[in-house]
């Protein structure tokens, strides 16, 4: 065999040598395709899921945003038409001397003249029917939240021309709190016609919330909010005032007097007799037994 010869059988054996490699190392460039297609499939699949988990989240979430919504709109209307429907009181006009020259103030008054302010007129029964609005206030003068909110409400009669406002010492006449439901102090009440048509529940007094009460009630406007310092002297003192109550040490002798007394009648209370009993014939035993 010739040089040339050899040469086509050696480039004959490497061809057949290297097609494989080259078929394998292209099997393997495919392979790493289709695994690299199988993953664009799989992340495909996993967007598609992801997507429509998003999708269900987003329409849940705006259900419950719509059922949200619904429900304040239907309680805003509710609301709604409940003030629409609820009845503001209609106060009298109060008329004052133009000669003199009488800024609105508070009145202190006893028990026999609040009874007489609220006088209830049978022609009136309703709220829209023009009547006497007047306001109460029952304090106390050794309470330090009556003094807290009395210059408050001294201020709001300049505010409300047309509610009389009064102050009465609820603990000074104390036989008419069971009658207006007067449990604590300071408490205040709206009445129209004599009748009680509303309740301060606020846990501060100050003239701001005064007014939002007054006006939830009646509709009137207020006619400035000012406290100035001449509302700190009176009518309504705002000085705590340390006074005796006679009707608490009287209670509180009562309630001593019956312990006692239950006491007395215990168990407890024969068992220590006869303890001090045993105790005395003993001492007197041993004492004759030493003679």
């Amino acid at each position: 065999m010739n040089f040339a010869e050899k040469n086509n059988v050696l480039f004959m054996a490497v061809l057949l040598l290297g097609l494989p490699l080259l078929t394998l190392q292209f099997d393997v460039y495919e392979e790493s395709d289709i695994l690299k297609d199988d993953d664009f499939s799989t992340v495909d699949e996993s967007e598609s899921l992801l997507s429509n988990v998003v999708s269900d989240v987003n329409k849940t979430l705006t259900n419950f945003y719509n059922h949200v919504t619904s429900a304040n709109v239907s309680v805003e209307n509710k609301t709604q038409s409940l003030n629409e429907t609820r009845k503001l009181v209609k106060c009298k006009e109060i008329v004052y001397d133009q000669s003199e020259f009488t800024e609105p103030s508070v009145e202190i008054i006893n028990g026999t003249a609040l009874a007489k302010l609220l006088q209830v007129k049978p022609d009136i029964t309703s709220r829209d029917v023009e009547a006497d609005c007047v306001l109460v206030l029952f304090h106390a003068r050794a309470c330090p939240f009556s003094a807290h909110a009395a210059p408050h409400f001294n201020a709001l009669a300049r505010s409300y021309p047309n509610i009389k406002m009064v102050a009465l010492d609820a603990l000074k006449y104390h036989g008419i709190n069971a009658q207006y439901g007067i449990v604590g102090v300071p408490t205040l009440k709206m009445f129209h016609n004599g009748r009680p048509v509303g309740k301060f529940n606020g846990t501060e007094y100050n003239i701001h919330l005064f007014s939002k009460f007054v006006h939830a009630i009646t509709g009137q406007n207020p006619q400035g909010l000012l406290v100035t310092s001449k509302d700190f002297q009176g009518p309504v003192s705002s000085v705590v005032e340390k006074e005796t109550d006679y009707f608490l040490i009287l209670s509180w002798f009562f309630i001593i007097i019956c312990s006692i007394y239950y006491f007395m009648e215990s168990k407890w209370w024969k068992m220590i007799v006869e303890m001090i009993q045993n105790n005395w014939r003993e001492s007197e035993a041993q004492h004759e037994h030493n003679d």
